[in-house]
């Protein structure tokens, strides 16, 4: 690791509700290890990441912390109280990072089969244009629809993709981007979101397609079949 990298913090979040799961989907096994056991130790084998912020259910805090302990995660500097949303849950966590971060990662912590290679390439990206966030070009005809699902245009899929994580930004944008957020009371979406209201360029970075957030019972079913032909089960 150069000793000019900049700092990155990652913020893994974990408290979301879980309905469409039908479960809580980041304390299910998958295999041998929770969903964000194995979400937690991508970032934490990442050589360009510094430190980890988790940000979980007041319910599941002791259960992390004490999954941290056992499992060694060295960069895990604090497992924080999430929010009601994700733009509070992520909040929280940029309050407890550190004050050497340079940029800052975000995570859903319901995205387990991230490789450490988008890791480094997003913040690769974003070093160069400030913000960069994972994505993925969609195969599907993309169309437009009115409040009753009634199609109004077609999309051009070219030039539309797929928006996953990580989200990577320069520390100074992110917290400005919530910082106008609150101001104005506007609620977002994702990282993304907030950073193009105040005018920040956000690179796209090619993502694996295995990249999935855990959503449905049926993506726990793939996601199995994904770490068995990794031999990571």
């Amino acid at each position: 690791m150069s000793e000019n990298k900049p700092f990155l913090s990652a913020i893994i979040l974990g408290a979301g509700k879980s309905e469409r799961m039908g479960c809580n989907k980041i304390t299910m096994k998958l295999g041998s290890k929770t969903v964000i056991e194995r979400t937690i130790a991508v970032f934490e084998a990442c050589e360009d990441v510094d430190e980890i912020i988790i940000a979980a259910s007041e319910e599941d805090i002791a259960e992390f912390g004490a999954l941290v302990k056992e499992c060694d995660f060295a960069k895990v500097t604090g497992v924080v109280k999430g929010g009601e949303t994700r733009q509070e849950s992520v909040k929280n966590a940029l309050a407890a990072v550190s004050r050497e971060a340079d940029y800052v990662a975000v995570h859903d912590g319901a995205r387990p089969l991230v490789r450490v290679e988008t890791i480094s390439s997003v913040f690769d990206a974003a070093q160069k244009y400030g913000g960069a966030v994972a994505g993925l070009k969609s195969v599907d005809t993309l169309k437009a629809v009115d409040e009753n699902l009634m199609i109004t245009s077609t999309i051009d899929r070219e030039m539309a993709v797929m928006v996953r994580t990580p989200q990577i930004f320069r520390r100074d944008i992110l917290e400005t981007a919530h910082e106008k957020a609150a101001e104005d009371g506007f609620l977002g979406t994702d990282e993304c979101m907030l950073a193009e209201r105040i005018g920040c360029s956000i690179k796209v970075v090619e993502s694996c397609a295995e990249n999935i957030k855990l959503t449905y019972p049926s993506d726990a079913m793939y996601a199995i079949e994904i770490l068995k032909e990794r031999g990571a089960l």
